[in-house]
C-alpha cells in the first residue's frame, strides 16, 4: 500500500454538482481531495434552458444560494439546486477553477470528456518542473443529482482500489480495465507531468 495518501482532484464544468458530490463522498471517507470546474463561468439552471444563472468563480455558494432564493425559492427548491448549494457551502466557500490551481495531485478525475480534454490541455501547457506524474481519468457522469451520486461512489470505489495498490504507475491500466467490465463503462486515461 502507498505510504502517503493519494492526492485526488475531481473536476467538472462548474464545480457544483458532480465534482462536489464526489468531493463530499471522498472527504467523508478520509481522502485528501479537492474539487474544481474548468468553465469560464459557473452556470446553474435558470427558468429556461437558454437562460441559465451565470456567476463568476469568485461568487460564494452562499451568494448564489441567496440570489436564487430571491429569484424563485420554490422553483430552485423543486429542482434541487438550493439543496445542492446547501451541501456545497458545508464543503468549501466557493467554486474553484482548475486552471488557477498550481497544487500537485496524484490522480485527477474528470466528469465528462470535454472537461478531460481541458484538464489534459492545461496540464500539458504548463512548464514541467518536478516531472511528477499525475493520472487523469475520465468517468462520464450525467449532470443530474442521481447520476452525480452514482458517479461519486464509482470514483470512491476507484480511489479505494488505487490507494490499496502497491504500484499505481504500473497497475492503474489493469485496474481501469477491471472496472470497465464491472461497471459496463469505459474510462479515458492519460498521464501528464508536473
Amino acid at each position: 500500500m502507498p505510504s502517503l495518501p493519494v492526492r485526488v482532484a475531481v473536476v467538472c464544468l462548474s464545480n457544483q454538482n458532480r465534482s462536489m458530490e464526489a468531493h463530499n463522498i471522498l472527504s467523508k471517507r478520509g481522502f485528501s481531495v479537492r474539487s474544481f470546474g474548468t468553465g469560464t463561468n459557473v452556470m446553474l439552471p435558470g427558468p429556461a434552458r437558454d437562460r441559465p444563472n451565470v456567476y463568476d468563480f469568485r461568487t460564494t455558494y452562499e451568494e448564489m444560494y441567496k440570489d436564487l432564493l430571491r429569484k424563485d425559492k420554490e422553483y430552485y427548491m423543486q429542482i434541487g439546486i438550493l439543496q445542492m448549494l446547501e451541501r456545497n457551502k458545508t464543503i468549501k466557500p466557493r467554486p474553484e477553477r482548475f486552471q488557477e490551481c498550481t497544487d500537485p495531485f496524484d490522480l485527477i478525475f474528470t466528469c465528462e470528456e470535454r472537461v478531460y480534454d481541458q484538464v489534459v490541455e492545461d496540464l500539458n501547457s504548463r512548464e514541467q518542473e518536478t516531472c511528477q506524474p499525475v493520472h487523469v481519468v475520465n468517468v462520464d457522469i450525467l449532470d443530474t443529482h442521481k447520476e452525480a451520486t452514482l458517479g461519486a461512489f464509482l470514483i470512491y470505489d476507484l480511489c479505494q482500489s488505487i490507494q490499496r495498490m502497491e504500484d499505481m504507475e504500473n497497475g492503474i491500466d489493469k485496474l481501469l480495465q477491471e472496472f470497465e467490465g464491472k461497471y459496463g463503462r469505459s474510462f479515458l486515461h492519460t498521464v501528464c507531468f508536473y
